[in-house]
C-alpha cells in the first residue's frame, strides 16, 4: 500500500549502480513515479497527485550518464537533471569538484587566513560552512592559492559531456534543468552577479538544447541561506515555472513553485530510506539530537561572528 506524501528526492554522485538500482526498485514500489511535467500540472493546472515521487539530481557528474541513466531507461522513470551549461561546455568542475581530493587540513588554514580567523573554536567548524559562506571570487582565490602552495593543477573535469547532455535531453526520459553558470551560493554574490549567474545558464542550456528551459535547482538550495526573494523574481523574469531547494519536506500546494522542497538520498538499506521517508522534515532535528551541531547551524554561527572575505 502506497502512503507517503508527495516527495521530490534528489541525488548527487552516484558511484554504485547496484545500489541507485534498488534505491529507484525501492521508491517505484512505495510512490508513483511522476515527472517534472507533471509536478508542473499540480501547481498551474489542477493535477492532482497522490502518493507521488520525482526523481532529480544536481551538477550533472558523469556518473549519472554512466550508472544512473541506464537505470531509468530500464526501470521507466523520469528523472531531472540540472546542470550548468558552461561547465559542461567548456569542460570545467564546479569549485567542489575542484577539491574533491584536497588535504583539507591543509585547505582549511589557507581559508582561515584568507578570512582573518584564528581562534581555536574554528576547528571544529566544517570545511564546507566556511566556503559556502563565501563568494565565488574568494573561493577560487583560495584554490588558487592551495594550488600554488601545493605545485598542482587543476582536477581533471568530472561532468557529462555536451554530446551526452543532448542525448540524455532526447530521450525523453530526462528533463533538463539549469543549476547556474558556477554554482555559487546565491545569496552570497551581488545583485548583478547572481542574476547574471541565473539569466546565463537559463540561456546557455536554451541554446544547447535548443528547448525551452522551465526548471531550476538552486545551488545548495537551503531557503533564507542560500537563495532568498531576489532569486525567485530573478527566474520569474527569465520563464522558470518551477525551482527546487533542498528543505527536507514533502511538497503539496502551499508550496511557492519557485520553493519546492527536496529530501537528499545518498546512501542507505531500504529500512533507512523508508525511516528517513517517513521522519520527513524532523530529519534534520534527528540528525542534531545525534550528531550535534550540523553544516548550516556553523555557517549561521560564522555569518553571526561576521567571520567573511
Amino acid at each position: 500500500m502506497k502512503l507517503f506524501p508527495n516527495t521530490v528526492i534528489n541525488f548527487h554522485v552516484v558511484h554504485d549502480p547496484i545500489w541507485m538500482e534498488f534505491v529507484l526498485k525501492t521508491l517505484k514500489s512505495l510512490f508513483n513515479m511522476v515527472s517534472a511535467q507533471h509536478i508542473e500540472s499540480y501547481y498551474y493546472s489542477g493535477e492532482k497527485l497522490k502518493n507521488a515521487c520525482h526523481i532529480t539530481f544536481d551538477d550533472g557528474h558523469q556518473s549519472f550518464y554512466y550508472n544512473v541513466f541506464p537505470l531509468l531507461k530500464e526501470l521507466r522513470i523520469p528523472a531531472t537533471l540540472f546542470v550548468s551549461p558552461k561547465a559542461i561546455l567548456n569542460r570545467e568542475n564546479f569549485w567542489f569538484q575542484e577539491i574533491g581530493n584536497y588535504n583539507r587540513q591543509i585547505f582549511k588554514k589557507i581559508i582561515k587566513r584568507q578570512i582573518n580567523i584564528n581562534n581555536s573554536g574554528s576547528q571544529k567548524i566544517p570545511l564546507n560552512s566556511f566556503l559556502k559562506n563565501m563568494d565565488l571570487e574568494n573561493i577560487w582565490k583560495v584554490i588558487e592559492q592551495y594550488q600554488k602552495q601545493m605545485n598542482t593543477g587543476p582536477t581533471p573535469c568530472v561532468n557529462i559531456t555536451s554530446e551526452q547532455l543532448i542525448e540524455l535531453h532526447q530521450s525523453g526520459l530526462v528533463t533538463i534543468g539549469a543549476h547556474t553558470m558556477n554554482h555559487p551560493i546565491l545569496k552570497n554574490e551581488k545583485d548583478k552577479m547572481a542574476s547574471l549567474e541565473i539569466q546565463k545558464s537559463i540561456e546557455g542550456l536554451k541554446i544547447l538544447l535548443n528547448a525551452d528551459i522551465k526548471y531550476f535547482a538552486y545551488p545548495n538550495g537551503v531557503p533564507g541561506l542560500d537563495f532568498d526573494e531576489r532569486e525567485m523574481e530573478v527566474l520569474r523574469e527569465n520563464g522558470i515555472a518551477l525551482a527546487f531547494s533542498t528543505e527536507n519536506k514533502s511538497f503539496n500546494k502551499r508550496n511557492n513553485p519557485l520553493n519546492i522542497p527536496r529530501r537528499g538520498i545518498s546512501k542507505g538499506n531500504r529500512i533507512f530510506l523508508i525511516f528517513k521517508l517517513l521522519w520527513g522534515q524532523h530529519w534534520d532535528k534527528l540528525k542534531r539530537t545525534i550528531g550535534g551541531k550540523q553544516e548550516n547551524d556553523y555557517r549561521l554561527m560564522l555569518k553571526r561572528m561576521e567571520v567573511l572575505p
